[in-house]
This record gives structure tokens, C-alpha cells and sequence, in this order.
């Protein structure tokens, strides 16, 4: 992986992938946040998209609940129905021609956002930026077929990635843009420094970093324990496992799935909605 220095300011956030279709009905995922509590987490995504000086600011709403043990709400619930007794990962949608060079390029704000701050804006420690880096550098070791590489600018770049201060209920939201045949395009993501009251640590924000780079290559929630992308994350793996690697493929198959030393004849959507962990 290349990786270039220098980065400026940023934003991000873990929301629905919209709809997408390629002659099939493809399903709307909420993906928000990720927080190591002894509570379950149960999230209702309500995002509103703002501009403040160059980049987008995303609000959303999370809630606490003790009554569901894995599931984040109804919804994501009944995604999950038809798949008892199995360990599955479900799929979303695939990258567009973004992914055509096989790169993904990202950039790192370095300026925590903080709504309630005006115009203060402190730099984000050091510690975050390397566990951000470090996820990112474990999927970038694991899907050889996949390259991510850092950009010093955001202009351009694939994927932005951004802190927030504070402590609130969500600690990571993925935002993924996509055109008009419904290939992503475009990735925002937030870290949260702390949610429900706890600060994160740099191993925690690594495992949060690693789950949200999962959604934003096209992978939803995992409906079992021990899985980077469980829904409940302080039930799931801090490092990225062959049945995540597997899922990506299947999500962007056009690319993965190629011939060896051949381009692609076409980029298509995903042919499954889930990928079987076995």
C-alpha cells in the first residue's frame, strides 16, 4: 500500500446504503455505530446532510436499549429473518468504476469536528490517525486484489474519514454515496473519540475503524458473535477474518471475480444479498 503524508481537515458518519437493484429488490441497511458498553444498542438513523465550509456534516440519532441483545431495531431484525441456524454477512451493493484501477483512495481529516465548537478546531491525536491507519493497512493486506491509498488532499479521494469529538451515542457512521445505476461512489466515515459516556481507546477506535471500512466496501451487519461486522461490536472481532475477505468478493465480484490479468467485461451489482460464513 502507498501511502502519502499530510492531511487537512474532515467529516464522516454510519448510515443506510440506499436502495440498489439489478432485477432484484436489494435492501436498505442501516449501519450506525458501534459501542463497547454493557448496553445493546439500538439505533434509529436519522440523518440530515449539511454543508459547513468544504466538507458535509451528517447529524444522526442513536438510542440505548437493553431489550434487544443483538439486533440494532426492527428493521435490521427482520434483514436477518430466513437465515436461522446459519452465520451470514450480509451483502449490499458494489463499488462502481471507482474500483476499476483496483485502488481505493482515502484521506484522513486531522481536525476533530465539534458541532457545539464554532470555530475552534483542535487536531486529532496522533494515537486515532494511527488506529485508523493500522485498520485500514489490515484490509489493504488481506484483499489482494485491492489496494488502498492515502491522499495528503480530500479532493479526490474515494473515501474520507473523519473524527468527532465528544462522547455521544454512536461511535461509527458510514455514508455511502452512489450513482445512477447504484454503484458506490463515494465514502464518508465518522469516528466518534467516545460514545454512551466512555472515551475509546486506540485498539477500540481500530476495531471501530475496521467495522465501518466494512460497510463502506459494500458489507452490511454480521447475525452472529465474533464477526468484525456483528452489529454489536464488543461482541465482534477486532481483526479482519477470510469470512469478511470473502464478503467484499462477493460484494464487488465484477473486480474479484475477474479473470486473472483481464479487465472486467462489465461492473454488475452483487448477485446474493448475504455471504455464508461457514
Amino acid at each position: 500500500m502507498a501511502l502519502a503524508g499530510g492531511r487537512n481537515n474532515g467529516y464522516d458518519k454510519d448510515e443506510n446504503l440506499r436502495n440498489v437493484s439489478d432485477g432484484q429488490n436489494r435492501r436498505n441497511y442501516i449501519y450506525v455505530g458501534i459501542a463497547f458498553t454493557i448496553f445493546a444498542v439500538l439505533t434509529i438513523a436519522h440523518l440530515a446532510t449539511m454543508l459547513s465550509g468544504s466538507f458535509p456534516l451528517f447529524n444522526g440519532l442513536d438510542r440505548i436499549t437493553d431489550q434487544l441483545p443483538f439486533y440494532e431495531n426492527a428493521r435490521n431484525r427482520a434483514e436477518f429473518e430466513g437465515y436461522s441456524g446459519r452465520d451470514i454477512i450480509l451483502v449490499c451493493c458494489s463499488w462502481g468504476e471507482e474500483l476499476a484501477d483496483g485502488e481505493l483512495t482515502y484521506f484522513i481529516g486531522d481536525h476533530l469536528i465539534d458541532e457545539d465548537a464554532n470555530d475552534n478546531r483542535d487536531l486529532v491525536d496522533r494515537t486515532s490517525i494511527e488506529a485508523v491507519t493500522k485498520a485500514i493497512e489490515e484490509w489493504d493486506s488481506k484483499l489482494e486484489a485491492l489496494r488502498f491509498t492515502e491522499t495528503p488532499t480530500r479532493r479526490g479521494a474515494d473515501v474520507e474519514i473523519y473524527f468527532r469529538v465528544g462522547q455521544n451515542e454512536k461511535a461509527g457512521i458510514t455514508n455511502n454515496y452512489y450513482d445512477y445505476y447504484g454503484f458506490v461512489t463515494k465514502s464518508y466515515v465518522q469516528i466518534s473519540k467516545g460514545a454512551f459516556g466512555f472515551a475509546f481507546s486506540g485498539s477500540q477506535l481500530e476495531q471501530i475503524a475496521k467495522h465501518e471500512i466494512g460497510h463502506v466496501l459494500g458489507l452490511g451487519h454480521a447475525n452472529f458473535d465474533g464477526n468484525l461486522m456483528a452489529a454489536q461490536v464488543n461482541r465482534g472481532s477486532g481483526s479482519v477474518s477470510g469470512c469478511e475477505v470473502d464478503a467484499v468478493s462477493t460484494a464487488n465480484d465484477w473486480w474479484f471475480g475477474k479473470p486473472s490479468g483481464s479487465q472486467p467485461l462489465y461492473i454488475r451489482q452483487p448477485t446474493t444479498d448475504y455471504f455464508e460464513c461457514r
